[in-house]
């Protein structure tokens, strides 16, 4: 249903008539060559040349330049979420780790309506273990104060079972200390009943829903797995409840890119004043895998396993991201191994990575690791 469409056709195809109008024009130059002595060339045999090259030089910086037009905008919902710089939006999307799904010439055959409602897939970004989906919404009108959700959303994957969270983007992400902003980087704001102001909707009143999906097996991969993502009956939400509003099921097939984005680092550093060590790390723009030793494993109460925890990273400029993980999990493989894996709340670049901040107590600050 949704088979990935590429835009190089486009840039090879300008770059043939640029090369066939060249030909075209020195088989002229050519022409005219034959009909005079070649010790003699004319002035303006010199000048049809030059401005031919001249033509040809600009007819390739034209084509250069249309090429370089195409710009990869990811949707809202997935910029307030990943917080990514237009850098990171092109990189990421020219390598196939996202995917811009209003680029496909298909788009519009993607959109599934339901009594009025169009829902449509926006952006996909992908690493090893983690998915990032979102989805535009046209047609549902919300009232001011109000929430908007589905009754029920479910995220499905051949070859492996995920965790998925999500919800409707409100406009509001966090800045580099965790503390919430508006998108355009205001402070927040209250009503009077002390209730936090929410901008869900976008320019032209679309709604934009965004999900979060991880394998719940440390040793799967999500990568290249076929996934179907159903939403059920729209509405609003307050604390724990629905309030339905319009009937529908809104149905979604579609595999996900297969390319990797993480680069591998052996740290094999101990942690102070615990049994564990940091074995290696895995470093995504998007996530991270840390693959812990220790000498023996802790008592385990209730939800707690006493493994290590990723927080954030320290940058090689000395930036520090103390909040960077956002959802993810940590368990046990095997007596003395651990893991920990966790996804963002911006996209990173992973070159820039010079130390790991673990949390190793709940409330205490995190400890710097260096990954080098």
């Amino acid at each position: 249903m949704m088979e990935d469409k590429k835009m190089l056709p486009e840039e090879i195809i300008l770059s043939e008539i640029v090369l066939n109008k060249a030909n075209h024009a020195l088989e002229l130059i050519d022409q005219e060559e034959t009909g005079r002595m070649k010790k003699h060339k004319s002035k303006k045999s010199y000048m049809v040349q030059v401005a031919v090259l001249a033509c040809i030089c600009l007819l390739g910086i034209s084509s250069i330049g249309v090429v370089a037009a195409i710009r990869h905008n990811w949707g809202r919902g997935m910029n307030g979420n990943l917080q990514a710089n237009d850098t990171q939006q092109q990189l990421l999307t020219d390598d196939g780790v996202a995917v811009v799904y209003p680029e496909k010439e298909d788009y519009e055959s993607l959109k599934v309506v339901q009594n009025g409602v169009s829902i449509a897939p926006n952006t996909v970004i992908v690493d090893d273990r983690f998915a990032y989906i979102s989805f535009t919404i046209s047609g549902y009108h919300v009232e001011d104060g109000k929430e908007p959700g589905f009754e029920w959303v479910d995220v499905n994957a051949t070859e492996c079972d995920l965790y998925m969270s999500g919800s409707m983007y409100d406009g509001i992400l966090s800045d580099e200390n965790g503390a919430p902003i508006y998108e355009d980087g205001t402070p927040i704001q209250n009503r009077e009943d002390g209730s936090i102001i929410s901008h869900y909707t976008d320019e032209v009143g679309n709604l934009e829903y965004v999900i979060q999906a991880f394998v719940t097996d440390e040793t799967e991969r999500i990568l290249g797995k076929k996934i179907k993502i159903e939403f059920e009956n729209l509405g609003t939400l307050y604390k724990a409840g629905f309030t339905h509003d319009i009937d529908g099921v809104w149905s979604f097939e579609m595999t996900l890119p297969d390319i990797s984005s993480a680069k591998y680092f052996a740290i094999n550093k101990q942690l102070e004043g615990t049994d564990f060590s940091v074995d290696d790390a895995l470093i995504s723009p998007v996530s991270i895998k840390v693959n812990y030793s220790t000498t023996a494993m802790p008592e385990i109460h209730e939800d707690e396993l006493g493994v290590p925890e990723i927080q954030g990273v320290v940058l090689k400029d000395g930036t520090r991201l103390p909040y960077l993980t956002n959802g993810g999990s940590v368990g046990y493989a095997g007596e003395t191994h651990a893991y920990n894996i966790a996804g963002y709340d911006r996209v990173i670049d992973v070159d820039m990575v010079k130390s790991l901040l673990i949390s190793i107590e709940p409330g205490q600050e995190p400890v710097a690791v260096d990954i080098q």
